[in-house]
């Protein structure tokens, strides 16, 4: 019994043509979207840790925490987690041509420093009744928020070239 040949495989690339490399403005965005994504787990450990270590402060009477506080904490917790999750697919997808995780970056990055500024402006206060000193705190909590909107404002802008758009749509 005879089989058909197979058929020949497809035409490849034209010898001497290499295939397109990322351009540097998508190669930037991905690269600062893995960064966020190691934020985002020490955020989240820090988080975890900083909602257990208040939840025992409370307890011993050394914090006054208001009651929308607590909530807060765990909803911030979670979009940490979610983002972190998102940004490391984003990455993935980008670095794969994917049009769609190039649109889902942007929006996600919007979204966050959205999130950001209101969380500033609703987040409340925590009453510190004991020798501990959360100036210092407060104060590297808004540093790590100023960068992190800083680099979410980098990638949308590098996503957002005509360079990484037809990149990422081919």
């Amino acid at each position: 019994m005879s089989y058909p040949p197979a058929p020949p495989p497809p035409p490849g690339p034209p010898l001497g043509s290499t295939p397109e490399t990322m351009p540097g403005s998508t190669k930037g965005a991905v690269v600062l979207l893995w960064i966020l994504f190691g934020f985002g787990i020490c955020g989240g450990a820090l988080s975890v840790f900083g909602y257990a270590a208040l939840a025992a402060l409370e307890d011993t009477g050394d914090v006054s925490i208001p009651s929308a506080f607590m909530p807060f904490l765990v909803a911030s917790i979670i979009q940490i987690l979610v983002w972190t999750v998102l940004r490391a697919v984003f990455a993935v997808r980008i670095a794969k041509r994917n049009a769609g995780a190039r649109k889902g970056a942007i929006i996600l990055e919007a979204v966050g420093v959205g999130l950001s500024l209101l969380s500033w402006i609703l987040t409340p206060e925590v009453e510190v009744t004991g020798a501990a000193d959360a100036g210092g705190s407060a104060a590297s909590g808004a540093i790590g928020a100023v960068i992190g909107i800083a680099l979410a404002a980098i990638i949308i802008g590098l996503l957002s070239t005509a360079d990484s758009k037809r990149w990422c749509n081919e």
